[in-house]
Formats: structure tokens, sequence, C-alpha cells
């Protein structure tokens, strides 16, 4: 499937290389008939203007697909224009006229196309895209206190983790070798291990091959000694004694994000179409959904629908400069923490960084090597997801905050009535939930809570969005769904999550929630949307608990 998918893209881009081939050669011709204007004509600021703007964006797509020779020459005519409108340089009709002669088509040589795609082939062939990981995410702990050992045991289990543990090392590494883990949680405290150190259990992972293998530290000390060890020793999260369990599964879910969230999301901005087509399909050969929008006046509605983790603007647009969209965008604080990126064949060190100084965040000149283009848009990405995530998440349950579900709400109702479509929004509410923290302490409440928070997380649709809408309340918003598809979804996680043991000490018990779900076209509005839901949910606890009820349900 793989190999399919990647040839697809391979002879896109073919198509796209051979569609651009035959524009260049209509422009380069468009450059050649300008050379034979009047002086008068050519030395018109208006006329420079054009010839700067069109070498300025014809350079950097020409450069992109391969033309090294046609870019330089368009670069050299770019800089002679751009001494004249803007450093006050003289017209020399004769050097235009020049330069422009020879970006006569013959320039334009196919086999520089060729090669270039000989070495991007040679460059995906090497490369490896992004592969999901299985749902079992398998753990090994390094843990001697049985006690303990047991806690985390338990508790990641009930998270839906894979958990295996372990008192020593030498049975730890024996064991990877016939079943290699996803990441070791040890306490760097053991007693029975020789020598013992972070870094000699480091040590030992490298030499049976899992230096990549993620460590996360649980320690009853926690002072700077200890943790610039860790640092040393690429521990990637440290936790202090007593092990908080939903604490750990969160920093678990943010280590192990990249192979277990949806892919990046990257927009593109360019009014070059080919260029930033081309930049498309470099991103998706890498497992990054972009989307390309060559319309900067349409932005917004497509931030708000496809909700970007990175920005990617072309400089120079005409309609608008990719400076004057990025404060466009910043003028709206909720998309703050989205990177911009300026892509441009702009070489003007002043000019890049004035661009940075009013709300971009890096600057890429074209054209891109690809390795290194991809690996600044997945750092910034992952970065700026950890960020938002962090900003907007609660850090118990890793769901959305009830100010972020709401807003969430919102944007899907519109939508559905945009669309003429339906969106069912639920509000579940665990049952009994305060005799669960007066008979087991408020840490075992928390670990029910997140239970139930990662049981929705991993039950539900990518499309489909969860929050802690209060302390043991969630909101679930499920669009182009209506109550009764909705109802047989929550049911079956609601079954699902009665049959889950929890521990405290030496005594088991289970839990269950209810629900009350509302569809969209039965209200006016989003507090009635909400206020319906919620009514339907005092029906379910009503009639019991431990079911879910439909708004329409008066039974």
């Amino acid at each position: 499937m793989a190999n399919e998918r990647e040839a697809s893209i391979q002879k896109e881009m073919a198509k796209l290389r051979n569609e651009f081939h035959d524009r260049l050669i209509v422009e380069l011709e468009e450059f050649v008939a300008y050379s034979s204007l009047p002086d008068q004509e050519i030395c018109r600021t208006e006329t420079l203007q054009k010839l700067y703007e069109a070498s300025h964006r014809l350079a950097g797509s020409a450069l992109t697909f391969g033309y090294s020779d046609t870019g330089n020459l368009l670069r050299r005519l770019e800089g002679a224009l751009d001494a004249i409108l803007n450093q006050g340089a003289e017209v020399n009709v004769l050097s235009i006229r020049r330069q422009l002669n020879v970006l006569a088509p013959a320039v334009a040589i196919p086999s520089e196309t060729k090669k270039n795609l000989a070495a991007q082939s040679t460059a995906t062939e090497s490369s490896a895209l992004a592969q999901p990981m299985s749902n079992s995410v398998l753990l090994y702990v390094l843990e001697d206190d049985p006690s303990t050992s047991d806690l985390l045991k338990i508790g990641l289990s009930s998270f839906g983790y894979n958990v295996s543990t372990f008192t020593d090392i030498d049975t730890l590494c024996d064991s990877a070798k016939k079943e290699r883990p996803d990441a070791l949680i040890v306490d760097i405290e053991k007693k029975n291990i020789a020598e013992h150190t972070l870094a000699n259990v480091a040590k030992r992972l490298r030499e049976d091959g899992m230096q990549a293998l993620p460590i996360l530290v649980v320690s009853q000390y926690d002072s700077f000694t200890e943790k610039l060890e860790a640092a040393r020793n690429n521990v990637v999260a440290f936790l202090s004694k007593p092990v908080n369990i939903p604490a750990l599964e969160s920093n678990l879910e943010f280590v192990l994000q990249p192979q277990t969230k949806s892919p990046y999301r990257v927009l593109l901005v360019d009014d070059d179409i080919y260029s930033m087509e081309h930049h498309r399909l470099m991103l998706d050969k890498w497992g990054i959904m972009a989307h390309a929008l060559p319309d900067p006046s349409k932005i917004l509605d497509v931030i708000e629908e496809f909700q970007p983790d990175l920005m990617i603007f072309d400089l120079h647009m005409p309609s608008c400069t990719g400076v004057e969209l990025a404060e466009v965008v910043r003028f709206h604080t909720h998309w703050i923490h989205i990177p911009i990126i300026f892509l441009s064949s702009e070489r003007n060190e002043g000019r890049q960084i004035s661009a940075m100084m009013t709300g971009g965040d890096d600057f890429i000149v074209k054209p891109v090597v690809e390795e290194n283009f991809v690996a600044t848009i997945m750092s910034r990405a992952q970065r700026a997801r950890q960020l938002a995530e962090l900003m907007t998440r609660d850090s118990l349950t890793g769901l959305l905050k009830h100010t972020e579900i709401k807003e969430r709400l919102g944007h899907e109702y519109s939508r559905a009535d945009r669309n003429k479509s339906v969106v069912s929004v639920a509000m579940l509410d665990i049952d009994k939930f305060k005799r669960v923290n007066d008979s087991y302490g408020h840490q075992t409440g928390d670990v029910v809570i997140a239970t139930l928070a990662h049981l929705l997380r991993r039950g539900l649709r990518a499309t489909d969005i969860v929050g802690r809408y209060g302390g043991e309340e969630y909101l679930v918003i499920l669009p182009d769904t209506d109550a009764e598809r909705a109802a047989i979804k929550l049911n079956s996680l609601r079954k699902e999550f009665e049959k889950v043991k929890f521990r405290h000490k030496n005594e088991v018990f289970t839990s269950s929630f209810s629900g009350g779900i509302c569809q969209s076209d039965k209200v006016k509005n989003i507090d009635e949307f909400l206020e319906q839901a919620d009514l339907a949910l005092y029906r379910a606890k009503e009639r019991g608990r431990n079911q879910i009820v439909q708004s329409d349900d008066t039974d």
C-alpha cells in the first residue's frame, strides 16, 4: 500500500513538472518580448515592477523544479531590478535588454528536470514515511518494589497499555530481543542492579540496540543532580514518587504522540500554483497533510476549517504580502500559537529578518532541500502541537478544557448549519463518583476519570471531539452523526467501561457513566443545544443511571 501511494505521488510530481515546463516556456517568451519594447516603455516604473515581480516568482519556481540555469538568470534579473526600484540605482536599458534576451526558452533544458527527478526519487526511496503504531503499546517497567510495580502495571493497563514488569536489566534486555517495547519506565533507585546508575541502564540499552527507546524515570528524589543525570542520558520524562498514574499516562501520550496522533497539518499559501503544489506533494510524500491555498483572502475560513499545526506563506504575492497576511492572522489571538514560516526566493537578509519580526517564526529560501525542509516543518509542527495541547487540554485527562470544547461545539454547530448536515452532542457523567472519592480517595478517583477519558479518545472517530466539561463530566461532539447513531456508539463504550476493573489496595471495584444526547437540527442555538443534552443526561440519572438517553426520548 505504501509503495502504491508513493508511486502515485511520483506520478503526480512528474505530471506537475511537465505542466510547469510548458508554462516556463510561455513565460520566458514573454520576458523576451519585453526586450523589444521602446526604451521609454522599459524605463517606466510600472514595467520594471511587473518584470521584478515576475522574475522573483518564476526564479523560485524554476529552482524548485530543477531548472538551475534558468533560475539563476532570473535571480540575476531580479537583483538588477531590485537595485533600481528599491535602492536608487540608475536604469541601464541595454543591460536589461540583454538579460531579457538571454531568457529565451532554450535556457529551459528538460534534462535538468530529469536529473532532479532522479535525485528526488532516490531520496524518496531512502526516506521512511511515519508508520502508524499498533493499537497495543508495549511498555517495559524496571522496578524491584512489588507494590510500585503492581501500581504501575494495574494503573497503566487500565489506560489500554500492554505492560511487562522486570526486576533486573538483564532479563529486560533478553525479553526485548524477542519483543521490542515502545517505551521503558525505570525506577533509578533500584538496589539489586550491580553498579546501579541511570547511566548503567542506558549503556545496557545501547549495547542491545535500544538507544532510541524512550526512557521515563520515576524517582523518590527530584533534585537538580538527579534531573541533570536524567537529561544526560536522554530521559524524556521525570516523575517523582509516589507515582501519579494519570500524570505518567499523560507523559507517555506526550512522548509517543508522533506515532499515535494524526498527521501534522500544514497550510500552504502561495499565488504560484505550481510551486505550491510541488511543496504539497513533497510534504504528502512524508506523511504530512498539506492544504494548498492560492487565494490569501480565504485564509480565515480555511484556518477555522482545516485547523493547521503550521502555516507556510509566500513572501511576495500580488494581492497581499506574506507579512501582511501574517499580521491579519495574528489579529486572532486564539491562533497565536500556530507557527508561520515564510517560504520565498528572497535572499536579502534584512528583508528576511524584517518579515520574521512582524509575525513570522522562520524563513526558508527557495529552492528547498527536501530532507531539510521536511525536518524543519516536522520539528516546528511537533513543538506547536505540544504547546497547543498544553494550553488547551486538561492536564489529568488530555481532553479539551471547558472553554475549548464549547468553542469547538460552536464551530461544529455553525458548520452543520452551513452544510445542511447534523452534529450530535453528548453530555456524559460518571455515576456516583462522589462515592468513589469518599471510599477510595482522590488519587483513585483521578484514575477513574482519566480511564474514561482514554476510553473515549480511543473508541471514538478521529473526527469526533471530546472535552472535560467539569469534574467528572465530559462533552462529546460527533460531527455528521445523528442522535440515534451517536447513542449506538456511546452505548458500546458505556458497556466497555463498566467492565473495567479498578483496584484500591486489595479491593476491586467497577464504575459506570450515564449520557444525554441532542441532535443539532432539534434546537435553535448553542445554549439550547447544551441545555437539551444536559436534560437528557438528567433523565438518564433519574431512570437508574448507566444508560444513554436522547433528548427527544421523553418516555
